[in-house]
This record gives structure tokens, C-alpha cells and sequence, in this order.
């Protein structure tokens, strides 16, 4: 079962700090339904602070501590050539959470899709091998944390992180 891998929950994670650490900055985070999640690719929140409302999607880079780059998925399963989120978000924005960096990465979806390509052919293209995947593989662009900071995220949001 898919709530039963290791990804899943590292994912909720994250999920729950983010809704956390928003809602004490004084957004009202609301859950999309599964249909304008999965569907309509609008997101996983709906941001509401005074009279200024947003869909946003949330990604997890924990991963990014270890390998000091950025995953953005182009391709999300290929046996079926399902294109990833880099084109299929319609959300406003993706919070990209590279928590263990101490860093909230904002990017907005158009502007990512508007450098695919270009990202392509200057960063390296992988594919994943996870035994999550049950048979299949992600495919995206690694890019550099810091060129992400620079050239890719329309802000960064600097987080406190201690040690427990």
C-alpha cells in the first residue's frame, strides 16, 4: 500500500511543517479536493490571507541536503509517457521544500516550463530506479541548488533549522 512506503510519509512530513509553518505566518491553508489535485493539476493548497487567495504545490527535497540539487520531474511515469509536474502544474506556486537546506524554494509553474528545455540541455536529464515505483520510472532535470536560488526560484524563504 502507497501509505506504506517510506516516500509516502517523508512526504507528509513535510506537508504538515509547511501547512504549520504558513498558517503561523497567517495564511488559511485548505486542502484541494483530490480532483483539483490529481485532474486538474491545481495543486495540493489553497492559500487564503486577507483578500489574496493561491493554489499551491508542494514538493519535498529532502534529498537535496545529500546530493545539493534540486529534482525537476519532466516525466512522472514512463511506461506510460505521463509528463511530469514541471508541465503538468497549474497550481500558482510550488513551494519546494529543501528543509534540511534550512530553504523554502518559491517557483512559479510557467516560468519553470519556459526553461525546460534550456535546463535540459545545461543540467543532466536522470531517471529514477525507486522499488516504490512498481515497475516504472521518473524521469527529470538535476539542477544545482544554488543555480535554482539564482536563476529559478522567484524567492527563498531562509527557515531556522536546530537540531532536536
Amino acid at each position: 500500500m502507497l501509505t506504506d512506503k517510506p516516500q509516502f510519509k517523508q512526504g507528509m512530513e513535510v506537508e504538515a511543517f509547511l501547512d504549520t509553518f504558513f498558517q503561523y505566518r497567517g495564511w488559511q491553508i485548505v486542502r484541494t479536493t483530490s480532483h483539483e489535485e490529481r485532474v486538474l493539476c491545481l495543486g495540493d493548497r489553497r492559500f487564503t490571507k486577507e483578500d489574496n487567495t493561491y493554489l499551491v504545490e508542494y514538493k519535498s527535497g529532502i534529498q537535496t541536503a545529500f546530493t545539493g540539487n534540486i529534482f525537476l520531474e519532466t516525466i512522472s511515469v514512463d511506461t506510460q509517457n505521463k509528463p511530469g509536474w514541471v508541465y503538468t502544474c497549474k497550481a500558482d506556486y510550488i513551494f519546494y521544500a529543501a528543509l534540511l537546506n534550512g530553504k523554502i524554494l518559491i517557483f512559479v509553474p510557467s516560468d519553470l516550463r519556459a526553461r525546460i528545455e534550456a535546463l535540459k540541455r545545461s543540467f543532466k536529464v536522470v531517471k529514477t530506479n525507486h522499488a516504490q515505483n512498481d515497475g516504472y520510472n521518473t524521469h527529470g532535470v538535476i539542477v544545482p541548488l544554488a543555480y535554482a536560488e539564482r536563476n529559478l526560484a522567484k524567492s527563498v524563504i531562509h527557515i531556522e533549522t536546530r537540531a532536536a
